[in-house]
């Protein structure tokens, strides 16, 4: 089976810009009233834009032979379009196309393979629109602290929002405490807000940007702590641009007297095998929020296994397409999972006793 999925990776893959296009050409023609949705930009560009994504989520759902990867896709579209504004069919049909170009560029085995994730996702569509839930938890001590930071970055206030958290930590605020139920809640709802057409693209940008500035405000006392003598190298796989997570485990294993080398988002493959054996780390910690980023942290996986330094070194990865897949990090070899910084720590801990 694995074997089959691997096939029609490739074929979709070596054969993308076609088929998108061919899908595209078919939502079209069939529904030329299409065009007349009001946007804000060539909608044929962006449909094209869009059908690239959703082949890549198939693509990677399919290789990883988990149906949920690509239900978890298409549950987020339907929200996004339905907060777009655009008609509830939208996202059926254009599905319904792609089986049906993708029928015609596959051998039989292939469709057969294809049409369980396809079907999967036209199924739940069926269901009525789930729309997310807030992710700051009023039940956290520190939920009042989340609610005031978020809205000072929402109004553009990065000066009022850092002012908030140095306050709390002068005053005793776990840091952990802080990451955890401030900077990780708030992003999660920052991305709510997003996909629920509450925000732009560049206040998501904006707010993002502004808590990594404000995390380097609390480093004088996350890089307090005594040396245990453990490295730890972290690192976002090539293509990777989202990075605040990984950024977040690394000064947990700083507060936790590890010595952390990070390297931030889109890291070359050459440079993070480099850092492994210069830096000699125990652990390399790695992350993909993007489920098509994920075949590239499986090569990357197999590369570093392949090396003298990376043959006994421990792998932790975390991410979205993790949490959503709880084994996931097994198929693509890594030695564990962790689904917050927290985690990784005691993940990290039990990897290397």
């Amino acid at each position: 089976m694995q074997i089959l999925a691997e096939q029609i990776s490739r074929t979709i893959k070596e054969n993308e810009k076609m088929l998108a296009e061919n899908i595209v050409e078919r939502i079209y023609n069939l529904k030329p009233d299409l065009l007349n949705i009001p946007v804000k930009s060539d909608i044929r560009k962006r449909s094209l834009e869009d059908v690239h994504y959703h082949l890549d989520y198939l693509r990677e759902a399919i290789t990883a032979s988990d149906i949920t990867l690509f239900t978890d896709y298409v549950k987020w579209v339907q929200v996004l379009f339905d907060n777009l504004g655009l008609p509830q069919n939208i996202w059926t049909f254009t599905l319904e196309c792609m089986k049906d170009i993708l029928d015609d560029n596959l051998d039989e085995t292939m469709s057969k393979e294809v049409h369980k994730f396809i079907d999967a996702g036209l199924s739940l569509l069926k269901q009525p629109v789930a729309h997310p839930a807030p992710n700051i938890d009023e039940n956290t001590p520190l939920s009042g602290l989340a609610n005031q930071y978020l809205e000072a970055l929402l109004n553009g206030d990065r000066h009022a929002a850092a002012d908030l958290v140095v306050d709390a930590a002068e005053k005793g605020t776990p840091v952990k405490d802080i990451y955890l139920n401030v900077f990780q809640q708030s992003q999660y709802e920052i991305g709510r807000l997003w996909q629920t057409n509450r925000i732009s693209v560049a206040q998501e940008h904006f707010c993002t940007a502004a808590t990594q500035m404000i995390m380097s405000r609390l480093y004088p006392y996350i890089f307090s702590t005594e040396k245990i003598g453990k490295r730890l190298v972290a690192a976002c796989v090539g293509g990777e641009l989202h990075e605040i997570g990984v950024r977040m485990v690394a000064d947990f294993f700083e507060m936790e007297g590890w010595d952390t080398y990070y390297m931030g988002a889109n890291t070359p493959t050459d440079t993070i095998i480099g850092s492994i054996s210069e830096k000699k780390a125990d652990v390399l910690g790695l992350s993909a929020t993007i489920a098509f980023n994920k075949s590239t942290m499986e090569d990357l996986i197999r590369l570093i296994r392949s090396t003298d330094s990376g043959k006994h070194i421990k792998i932790l990865v975390g991410g979205y397409p993790f949490r959503q897949s709880p084994d996931l990090w097994k198929k693509i070899g890594a030695d564990g999972f962790a689904a917050d910084a927290q985690e990784a720590i005691k993940v990290a801990n039990s990897m290397i006793r």
